[in-house]
């Protein structure tokens, strides 16, 4: 538990009093102060990996869509989709729904549209929005921007049944084009063809929401001052940023003009929350900030209240809420669940869902209706406050009242929360005036706060902590403990499931192994026949795997993350099913990127270690400098990662028969093979083992390598340029007598299992291309750390620069003295204890000099 720190009276003498007036409540305001709960955005190949968990663990995959969308008090209300050009636009690409302006919309290959379906199968009343970054290269003006967007939309409707209700027809992040929004909401409005009998009425009903731009809004006067334009905008939107414009434009947008105003890109937590409480991070004066501090679920809270009292902000759409790509991806654990093990169904449901829960449990959330009756409550501007600090972050440690109250809009209830993101105790008095709270009139505290020593990490989440009567001046009194979400209502919850069943915990995530018994750690010929994917709903009906993923013309085929471009499996004439990577210059176009680079997919397990890789390539191009078709091995991710250049080690072969073998992009060797038949199918294979790395061509071995600075673990990579490639018969093998994976790969934070000893920095909410956001570095000499495991050793991960020296010891004998370490990247390997006896061992890392950071520590298994 935290201790509150001295001279923490001062910040704590006096109680904060809130007042909540019934007479307050604007329940003629029926958008601008309706709280509308949070959303989901799905973009930026952030849900790459969330059609597997449907396929593979449907189960999960439901679970995940009832806690996020389901019971009486959603947390989620919305999801709104970034439509995708084939290219990356961060984290990767989204596929375009129409690669050629004569193509089709294909809204089935596009993740979002089917996250939004089955969502809404949950929740009927789910909102669901469209917007782009970038656009297919075909799609050069406005008016093809227009056909893009129609025609995707009534392609979602055809095949899933809903109508996009919000559309922002700019680019987003950046500024809004009035003068195209007015145009498009004409467009919208008076459109009459190519529907069919009932979708226009519907069409027309689409809302326009602007601009999306990152930072405080630059349209806020403009929409202030042109009843033209606030008669076609619903909703003002922007990223980022909790403040108004200096005028306070959005403020009067939601108070007098009844405009909705929403926080439409909004963060949500920066690390795993379960190991947060690990840290010993002083913030401000005392280590360890439990579920608050830097990037935590509370500072996210602290949004929402800053929002709302300083812009009006009614509703929070968080990117990514669902993080379903594999770990090391930009922007990488800045997400509410973690769904990246398909192949297990693992999914880590973060406490961040439960401080959400304490706004969106307590309140009837959602869009009032057209006759004013669904009963939505209001936000109580009079009866909240913010003193946070900053606005990206937002900083609540002073210690100062934090809270926002939402209120029934016919006074027979209200709610107020309470966000302490401070390492100080608070009390709050409540009184209410006006409200018709029944005979008895007591309130309920919930709280949400770090498990104590000795329980379980979830122990204090969503738990009741008081029954409140007023005292005799009419006060309802709380204490709200550092650190710590509390809510204070007149709800009797006691019956929602929804909010008294608790988060998941999840359990062990077995690696990626295919088929042991056959030496296969993966393997995929893109044959999706025979394979069937449940429909959510009544009836358990099924449908075909591909044709439920796009097509036989292109199907998100298992288990891949595209960094750039679209690789999708294909049915050809000549090879049967294969992946193919779409994105051509001469049938389709390039599109603009975020970050640009040639096509690159990844597949499998962070995990992997020493394993051979190999895929069938053809060219259907002719042989050209920029034509070449790459297999890699042991990626994990980073700041390159959306390119070749990314990758620890590739072979890359020429449509012209040139072979490079690539270490992060520069060649090691390279040649020409003789006889090459551009047109034929060529194997590629890649062998890491070790620090060795052997490529071979149809079966013969084009060099072998081994790295003084070895890369040691992670996933295969394949690639390509901007030309129709096929990929077939992918495998991913074992290599006999050496270790196929980690056997166990732990967060530096896992306290339970790591022991550390001397002077260690434990800190969280870290890098993206950190694991879990975490690191624990040493300060000084006499540090260490020690882990009992059964195995064969253990390897020690994270960025180093190869200072720190190390005392060895194995089962409590000094085996080695002052061993050097690695320079390394992130989740790449700077001191390796290997070649014990299979067994149970304790090994303890003593730092004897420099500086060691510790992301993960892998666990070696017996070889195979």
């Amino acid at each position: 538990m935290i201790a509150p720190a001295p001279g923490a009276a001062a910040a704590t003498a006096e109680a904060v009093d809130v007042v909540v007036n019934a007479a307050d409540i604007a329940a003629d305001n029926v958008n601008g102060l309706t709280f509308k709960g949070f959303g989901v955005l799905t973009a930026n190949s952030t849900s790459a990996l969330l059609l597997d968990y449907k396929a593979q663990h449907p189960a999960a995959y439901a679970r995940l869509l009832r806690i996020l969308f389901g019971g009486e008090h959603p947390i989620m209300t919305h999801v709104k989709i970034e439509m995708g050009n084939d290219r990356n636009n961060s984290t990767g690409p989204d596929p375009a729904t129409k690669r050629t302006a004569s193509e089709p919309a294909n809204v089935a290959r596009a993740p979002g549209f089917q996250l939004a379906a089955d969502a809404r199968r949950i929740n009927p009343d789910l909102k669901v929005s469209i917007l782009r970054w970038n656009s297919p290269a075909w799609a050069d003006t406005n008016d093809k921007i227009y056909q893009w967007y129609k025609e995707t939309i009534l392609a979602a409707y055809r095949r899933y049944g809903f109508m996009v209700d919000y559309v922002n027809p700019g680019v987003n992040e950046a500024a809004a084009d009035l003068a195209w929004t007015k145009r498009y909401a004409e467009m919208v409005r008076t459109d009459t063809t190519g529907f069919r009998p009932g979708e226009a009425d519907l069409y027309r009903r689409i809302k326009l929401v602007i601009s999306d731009e990152a930072g405080i809004g630059s349209f806020g006067p403009a929409m202030v001052g042109d009843a033209d334009l606030r008669d076609v905008v619903t909703a003002a939107g922007y990223h980022y940023n909790t403040d108004d414009d200096s005028g306070g434009n959005f403020t009067r947008l939601a108070d007098e003009f009844d405009k909705e105003v929403w926080n439409s890109e909004a963060q949500a937590t920066f690390s795993n929350s379960a190991l947060r409480p690990n840290n010993n991070t002083p913030d401000p004066t005392v280590p360890g900030t439990g579920l608050g501090g830097s990037g935590s679920s509370l500072e996210m809270a602290n949004t929402v209240v800053k929002g709302f009292v300083k812009s009006r902000r009614s509703h929070f759409v968080y990117q990514p809420a669902i993080g379903s790509f594999y770990q090391g991806g930009q922007y990488s654990f800045k997400e509410l669940v973690s769904a990246r093990d398909p192949w297990s169904g693992w999914m880590h449901y973060d406490a961040g869902l439960a401080v959400l829960q304490h706004f969106s449990s307590f309140a009837t959330t959602g869009w009032e209706n057209e006759t004013g009756t669904a009963g939505i409550w209001r936000l109580v501007p009079q009866a909240s406050a913010s003193t946070a600090t900053g606005t990206n972050p937002v900083v609540g440690r002073n210690g100062l009242p934090d809270y926002l109250t939402m209120a029934a809009p016919d006074a027979t209830g209200f709610s107020t929360v309470v966000v302490n993101d401070s390492e100080y105790a608070r009390t709050y008095r409540i009184t209410s005036a006006g409200f018709r709270l029944g005979a008895d009139p007591r309130l309920t505290a919930w709280e949400t706060r770090a498990a104590d020593p000795g329980q379980a990490f979830d122990a204090n989440y969503k738990k009741r902590v008081g029954s409140l009567r007023a005292g005799a001046d009419g006060a309802y009194t709380v204490e709200v403990k550092p650190f710590s979400i509390v809510t204070v209502t007149s709800l009797d919850v006691t019956r929602d499931r929804q909010w008294t069943t608790p988060l998941p915990v999840e359990g062990d995530r077995p690696v990626l192994d295919a088929d042991p018994a056959h030496g296969v750690l993966w393997a995929d010929g893109f044959d999706y026949r025979g394979k069937t994917v449940p429909v959510l709903g009544a009836g358990g009906a099924v449908t075909g795997f591909a044709a439920s993923r796009g097509g036989d013309t292109g199907a998100d085929p298992l288990y891949t993350w595209d960094r750039n471009g679209a690789f999708e499996a294909v049915r050809t004439s000549d090879d049967g099913h294969v992946l193919r990577q779409q994105v051509d210059r001469a049938a389709t176009g390039v599109g603009r990127a975020w970050n640009s680079a040639d096509p690159i997919t990844g597949v499998g397990d962070l995990r992997w270690t020493d394993y051979q890789a190999g895929a069938d390539v053809r060219f259907e191009r002719a042989p050209a400098a920029d034509n070449y078709a790459a297999i890699g091995a042991r990626s994990t991710g980073g700041g390159n990662s959306h390119s070749l250049n990314g990758t620890p080690y590739a072979l890359r072969l020429g449509s012209d028969g040139t072979w490079r073998v690539l270490r992060t992009g520069a060649t090691i060797a390279e040649g020409v093979l003789t006889d090459f038949d551009a047109t034929a199918k060529h194997r590629l294979m890649i062998r890491v083992a070790g620090a060795t790395v052997t490529g071979f061509v149809d079966g013969a071995p084009v060099h072998t390598w081994t790295d003084p600075a070895p890369y040691l673990s992670g996933r295969v990579d394949l690639a390509s340029g901007f030309h129709h490639t096929r990929f077939d018969n992918l495998r991913i093998e074992r290599i006999p007598g050496l270790r196929p994976y980690y056997q166990r790969y732990l967060d530096n934070l896992e306290t339970g299992r790591l022991t550390y000893g001397g002077g260690w920095r434990h800190t969280n909410g870290r890098g993206m291309y950190e694991y879990d956001r975490t690191a624990s570095i040493s300060q000084g000499p006499g540090a260490t750390i020690t882990h009992t495991f059964t195995g064969t050793g253990l390897d020690v991960l994270g960025a180093n620069d190869g200072t720190a020296r190390l005392d060895v010891r194995v089962d409590g004998t000094l085996v080695a003295s002052n061993q050097p370490t690695r320079a390394a990247t992130n989740f790449q390997q700077t001191f390796e204890v290997s070649n014990l006896p299979p067994g149970r061992h304790t090994v303890t890392l003593e730092v004897v000099a420099g500086t060691l950071l510790i992301d993960a520590i892998g666990v070696r298994g017996a070889p195979h």
